[in-house]
């Protein structure tokens, strides 16, 4: 096989995978708008309502723990030798 040949193998199978993928995208294109008009043709169901949101309660003795051993960790010290007084969010 030469190369001219080799190219157009190569620059056919391309444009035969860019092609199928437009196909593709056309066909999700005409499917997302065939299927809501044909759901839209039945009844109607009301929309259901959210609940309400579970109250947040922050416990950051987790997060305390894992930022001063990542400190530890890079200052190669035991934890023992470290006072952190504070962490705030930056």
């Amino acid at each position: 096989m030469t190369l001219a040949e080799s190219v157009l193998v190569s620059i056919m199978g391309f444009s035969i995978v860019f092609g199928m993928l437009a196909f593709l995208a056309i066909v999700i294109l005409v499917f997302s708008k065939v299927f809501p008009a044909l759901a839209g043709k039945g009844q109607k169901q009301p929309a259901p309502q959210a609940a309400a949101p579970a109250p947040v309660v922050e416990d950051k003795s987790e997060a305390v723990a894992i930022i001063t051993s990542v400190i530890c960790e890079e200052l190669n010290a035991d934890p023992k030798e470290l006072s952190i007084r504070g962490i705030r969010e930056v």
